[in-house]
């Protein structure tokens, strides 16, 4: 376990100490004994995947965990929460990607720039919705690194990285601590990105080219949101308004 996961534990235990619960009632939102808990909270004990799958199922927020910033809600999520169905949200997900990303353009001249993650994690998404393919091997053609590399700087060893992009395992939370803070990819974007994730009617009728696009959440898009001027939301929030009116009026026929 690398020093750097004292502070995704930390995190766990301000989390706990903030929701004013006890290690028992956080057990039970990991899905794991009490005496496994204090385990994690201790880092005697790595948060797993299926925790934070379950974790997150009950409303915990993985962001904050991993990167210490508490996931928001914002503009951008009302326009998803207007969506019904998940096809819809989907879609509705494409377009806020797609917007944030011409109004990154509009605003490219300001002097005053977003931190790097902001536009590394909306060139992987418009990267996996342009060409769906695998989000860690998309992950790898951005930073140019191979398989072997990516093993190094995610701590764990070859086969086990293979069965990580191969996606018959998941990424624990050191695995995510590491993509976080030395490629600065959020957590959400390989969270949601095992094939099992997104809904059978999806998966089934359009296959891989939805797979991954439906996972990212909206955090980096609501950061470059906040920064954009007025003038730019005012620009954009039209193309949003219509995007969505369309998008629901397929819903209701459907």
């Amino acid at each position: 376990m690398g020093l750097g996961y004292s502070e995704v534990v930390e995190r766990l235990q301000l989390y706990r100490r903030t929701q004013r619960k006890t290690q028992r009632e956080m057990s039970v939102e990991l899905g794991v004994t009490q005496s496994h808990y204090a385990k994690l909270e201790s880092g005697a004990n790595v948060i797993s995947y299926d925790c934070l799958k379950t974790f997150e199922s009950n409303g915990g927020d993985i962001n904050f965990l991993i990167t210490g910033k508490y996931s928001e809600s914002g503009i951008l999520d009302d326009f998803m929460n207007l969506c019904i169905t998940k096809r819809g949200k989907l879609q509705m997900q494409r377009l806020i990607v797609w917007a944030v990303s011409i109004g990154l353009a509009l605003e490219q001249e300001r002097e005053e720039r977003l931190p790097e993650s902001v536009y590394k994690n909306l060139r992987l998404a418009q990267m996996e919705m342009d060409m769906p393919w695998n989000v860690w091997k998309s992950i790898r053609k951005l930073d140019e690194i191979t398989q072997f590399q990516m093993a190094e700087i995610l701590g764990i060893n070859i086969k086990r990285y293979v069965r990580l992009e191969n996606e018959i395992i998941g990424p624990d939370a050191e695995i995510l601590y590491r993509l976080y803070s030395e490629l600065s990819y959020i957590p959400c974007v390989v969270m949601s990105s095992l094939k099992h994730t997104l809904p059978d009617e999806v998966r089934q009728s359009e296959g891989h080219v939805l797979r991954s696009a439906f996972g990212y959440y909206l955090t980096e898009c609501s950061d470059a949101w906040d920064y954009f001027s007025e003038e730019v939301r005012n620009r954009l929030i039209p193309i949003l308004s219509q995007g969505l009116e369309l998008i629901r009026r397929v819903e209701e026929r459907n």
